[in-house]
């Protein structure tokens, strides 16, 4: 009997426990591909990572924000005018590094980044599996998110480089997770609203495209007190963790008043152009401006001469080439270096067939739910007008602008909404037969390429 019951509490502790150590086997397996990327990747293989580094270098020179170097001007921008969170806090950590390790060289700093980076990432993921426990039931479907995130390619690839975009996603998701629990919980309405505000907030000073995402979750929330009318008042900031985010957000807001707010009113835009900045000189031989020079059409297109000549309006660019380009882009790498494992054709099957079993099977879509969807589609439709606007200048064949990686400040909640609705599939065979296809063609498509592809396809991107 004694055997029996301690057999039964070993089964009960594993079924309790078992999808937490399940979550730990996926950031543990994630954690490694990133650590084997990020000490064995050549230079110049992950978007924009030797001019990221080398402003980064140059923010370790001070404490403040630095005036322009070279390579800024090399890119036309200015570190003052611009998003600058991102530089300063990889200056504090290589100055941190250099007194840990006063001989290191070059490469060692370019590595020590890219750790911290992957660092950020794996907070991404966790965020994934916190976000996954506020709107998914199921204790193993919160492991899909997870999954389909540690096993989407260009999130790892990027995820081992130097760059703004891990740290954006990081502090998007975050905020994403706190406003998820403000619009859930009434009693924490305050304490939660001001968490995300503050991330979202401090995301805005490290990338400039954050600034979308925030006003729409601003909108939404709004929409959201006067519908709800969640209970206010001045007690509720009555306690000291209330009182350091309100004081945290002031000081964010001054920042980016000072970036964005400044810029408004000196230059008429929210970033200036470098032409506002720096000579004719220099902007004639900035980096945008040569590949402008290189790759542009002599004149913009407008929509009408674009569709005069046979290039798609917007609707039929969304539909004809946006959205299996950006998943090419989302489950392929777009990089320096370009790989596409397989037919995007696969998962845009698949996006299609779980958005039709959600139509089937959630008839009535909560506030939250209906939120996060709104927010996944309004990003989605600003990126949209962005790579369009691009096509216009640069043609229809080039594609400069549009990168998977700019959706994933919100590819966190789009997984979760994606494993929601497999959640409630009321049709087993249905339900299991879909959740296995989307497993193995994340696993088929995910970085375990890096292994099967090292000595052929990826020859030439290690050292």
């Amino acid at each position: 009997m004694a055997n029996k019951k301690f057999i039964d509490q070993l089964k009960s502790s594993l079924i309790h426990c078992g999808p937490f150590l399940v979550f730990l086997v996926l950031l543990l397996v994630f954690a490694s591909y990133t650590l084997f990327l990020s000490l064995n990747l050549q230079t110049g293989i992950i978007p924009d990572e030797t001019y990221r580094f080398a402003v980064s270098k140059h923010f370790s020179s001070t404490w403040g924000i630095p005036d322009n170097g070279a390579i800024a001007q090399t890119a036309g921008e200015s570190l003052q005018r611009t998003p600058f969170l991102g530089y300063w806090i990889y200056g504090r950590m290589l100055v941190l590094f250099l007194l840990a390790v006063p001989t290191t060289t070059e490469w060692q700093s370019l590595v020590f980044l890219r750790l911290v980076n992957a660092i950020f990432s794996w907070g991404t993921v966790i965020i994934t599996y916190l976000i996954a426990k506020e709107i998914i039931s199921s204790k193993w479907l919160r492991l899909l998110p997870v999954f389909m995130l540690t096993n989407t390619l260009m999130f790892v690839f990027l995820s081992a480089g130097v760059n703004y975009d891990n740290p954006t996603i990081l502090l998007c998701s975050a905020s994403l997770l706190f406003y998820i629990k403000a619009l859930k919980k009434h009693e924490a309405f305050t304490k939660n609203s001001l968490a995300w505000m503050v991330l979202i907030s401090a995301a805005c000073l490290v990338k400039f495209s954050v600034l979308p995402l925030a006003l729409i979750m601003v909108v939404i929330w709004i929409v959201y007190i006067i519908k709800n009318k969640p209970e206010f008042s001045i007690s509720q900031l009555n306690n000291r963790t209330s009182w350091v985010l309100l004081f945290m957000l002031i000081i964010l807001l001054g920042f980016n008043f000072s970036i964005y707010g400044i810029n408004i009113i000196r230059y008429g835009s929210l970033l200036p152009s470098c032409s506002d900045i720096y000579s004719e000189e220099i902007c004639a031989v900035s980096t945008y401006a040569i590949r402008h020079q290189e790759m542009a059409l002599p004149e913009k297109l407008s929509v009408f001469a674009a569709f005069r000549q046979g290039d798609p309006e917007p609707i039929r660019y969304v539909f004809d080439y946006w959205i299996r380009a950006m998943l090419d882009r989302i489950f392929g790498i777009m990089g320096h270096k370009i790989y596409f494992p397989i037919s995007v054709s696969y998962f845009l099957m698949l996006i299609f067939w779980s958005i039709g079993l959600g139509m089937r099977y959630i008839r009535k879509p909560n506030f939250l739910l209906i939120s996060l969807f709104s927010i996944i589609i309004f990003y989605a439709l600003v990126l949209v007008r962005m790579n369009y606007n691009s096509e216009l200048v640069y043609g229809f064949h080039t594609s400069v602008a549009l990168q998977g990686r700019y959706i994933f400040p919100v590819i966190t909640i789009a997984y979760v909404i994606w494993a929601y609705i497999i959640e409630n599939v009321s049709n087993k065979l249905v339900r299991v037969t879909t959740l296995l296809a989307i497993i193995a063609l994340f696993f088929y498509g995910g970085p375990i390429r890096f292994i099967w592809y090292y000595h052929s396809v990826f020859a030439d991107w290690f050292i």
